[in-house]
């Protein structure tokens, strides 16, 4: 009889933790196709423009768009910010739980978004030279494009501290499908880098609408006190604008450790295009797709454990689980790039790339697999509320700076000293977050 009531008394429990299981893998699946398949997709962007552009134009897009994803520094930083307050204040509930939504938020994001874009406005006649533009007119439309940006990572941060992962999936997704599309409107229209930058922008609008309708839905808005909420409990525009600076605040001091990964992982492109000719660093940028779904590919891993992270009591399983699993899927990618470069190489860029990047595929896949190690040891440092790893990346980012000055003779120099430097802060790093796990 008490056997029979033991096992009555357990099934409930073994239910609900088969359940939380089922739903934590559905949701997972779902970031990771989504995320990987947004990747993709953002990355056959180059390919659809290497069959209809020069490698100089093809060369200027790339160091462009790389610079777009420093743009998108301070709005990592607020997203992660706003992550790690609505996991630690919550319980996750697998994709079903809702994090505070209100004006301030919005209001953080117009004015985080304001900075890079005018710092990028202002030194546009001392940046185009630098990348041989022959105009400033791609950066200007370019700096516009950080706006929507960073409105689109402040709603991607509601998603992600409230484990809402299906959604967030879906997000990353349009991210690929926008890019992408920008390519083919402008091959299509027979338009050069201008035009290309300029549909890039739109499809950046265009997922900060959607990204704001799915945090929106399903969440709850707060952030308003009783003094500051209006007659129908809305905030007051003085409130929303108090709210919107320290959410600014918030945002910009928490995007200097992202910020230090970001520019090293756009740097090398940059750094090819200013010592590399300019059919070389057209080489090098399509050589970096390997780097970059190296990179990205994994970043579900991260976006998954960070909210854990954020939780003290399951931060050092969730640390552990998140390197060991990037570093198998990283794994199982520079294989496949050793085993079958030229065949890659040929797929993404066709054969006249095959002779001088095939025999490298793997070189810049083990990139894109070191940076997304780090990555993983700056959220984990950044969910502690520390920013120590983050010190550490921008000092890798001025020895790169200063070895590839020294080494850039060809293709191979560049990413071979690069990997050397990211090989050398991941060591460091991973001992410094190993010894306060």
């Amino acid at each position: 009889m008490s056997r029979t009531t033991s096992d009555a008394a357990a099934r409930p429990v073994v239910s609900r933790a088969l359940a939380q299981v089922t739903s934590a893998l559905s949701s997972g699946g779902l970031l990771f196709a989504g995320t990987f398949l947004g990747a993709l997709l953002g990355y056959a962007f180059f390919v659809v423009l290497g069959r209809s552009m020069t490698p100089d134009d093809l060369g200027a897009v790339g160091s462009l768009i790389n610079l777009s994803t420093i743009l998108t520094v301070p709005g990592l930083g607020l997203q992660l910010v706003t992550a790690r307050g609505v996991a630690s204040q919550s319980a996750p509930a697998h994709g079903r739980s809702g994090g505070p939504v209100d004006g301030g938020l919005l209001v953080g994001a117009l004015l985080v978004g304001g900075v890079p874009a005018l710092l990028l406005a202002v030194t546009a006649p001392l940046v185009a030279p630098l990348l041989h533009l022959p105009s400033v007119a791609p950066l200007v439309v370019l700096a516009l494009s950080a706006v929507p940006m960073t409105v689109a990572f402040a709603a991607l941060g509601v998603l992600q501290g409230a484990e809402r992962f299906a959604a967030l999936g879906l997000s990353a997704l349009l991210v690929g499908v926008a890019k992408i599309a920008s390519a083919v409107a402008a091959s299509a229209l027979g338009q050069g880098v201008l035009g290309v930058i300029g549909w890039y922008a739109v499809g950046w609008v265009v997922v900060a609408v959607v990204a704001g309708a799915l945090a929106v839905r399903g969440a709850g808005r707060g952030g308003a006190g009783e003094d500051d909420a209006g007659p129908d409990g809305s905030m007051t525009a003085p409130s929303r604008w108090a709210a919107g600076i320290a959410r600014a605040r918030a945002g910009l001091v928490g995007s200097m450790p992202t910020a230090g990964l970001l520019v090293l992982s756009s740097l090398d492109l940059i750094l090819a295009r200013h010592h590399l000719t300019r059919d070389g660093s057209g080489v090098y940028t399509m050589g970096a797709l390997f780097e970059k779904v190296a990179f990205w590919g994994p970043q579900f891993i991260a976006t998954i454990y960070y909210p854990r992270m954020a939780r003290p009591a399951e931060r050092a399983a969730a640390v552990r689980a998140a390197v060991g699993m990037t570093a198998a899927v990283g794994v199982l990618g520079v294989l496949v790039a050793a085993v079958a470069g030229d065949l890659l190489t040929s797929f993404v860029g066709g054969r006249a790339y095959v002779g001088e990047l095939g025999h490298q595929a793997w070189v810049f896949t083990a990139l894109g697999v070191a940076l997304a190690l780090v990555q993983v040891l700056v959220y984990a440092d950044l969910a502690d509320h520390r920013h120590g790893v983050g010190a550490l990346v921008w000092v890798a980012v001025a020895i790169t700076v200063g070895a590839v000055a020294l080494w850039h003779g060809s293709v191979a120099a560049v990413v071979g000293t690069v990997l050397v430097c990211v090989l050398g802060l991941l060591l460091v790093a991973g001992t410094v977050v190993a010894r306060r796990a």
